[in-house]
């Protein structure tokens, strides 16, 4: 009976250990984590403008992808800025045509 329990409390043991570990490795995880995070945020961004004539077979989602750059998270919202500064109030974008976009880089030119 003795043996048994000494094997139990063996397993308990290392399992217990094994949940600090795991927890630790999480932790350690999510600190790394956040200060790369708040280091990217950290840097600054610069905006500019740029011209763009509309290819065969663009879109304003395809446009967004091209130029979406740090400082926008959410694609609708992009194209919602592409929308008010070229005053497409439908979105309907026509080929050959020109849009100024705004968009943004870590990197100043």
């Amino acid at each position: 009976m003795k043996k048994n329990s000494k094997a139990q409390l063996i397993v308990r043991n290392r399992k217990i250990m094994l949940s600090v570990i795991i927890l630790a490795t999480l932790l350690f995880s999510i600190i790394l984590f956040t200060n790369k995070a708040a280091a990217e945020n950290s840097r600054q961004v610069y905006t500019y403008y740029t011209s763009y004539q509309i290819q065969s077979g663009d879109t304003l989602w395809t446009i967004a992808d091209k130029f979406m750059g740090p400082d926008y998270t959410n694609k609708k919202d992009f194209i919602d800025n592409i929308k008010a500064l070229n005053h497409l109030g439908d979105g309907h974008i026509t080929e050959g045509k020109f849009l100024v976009i705004e968009y943004s880089s870590y990197e100043k030119l």
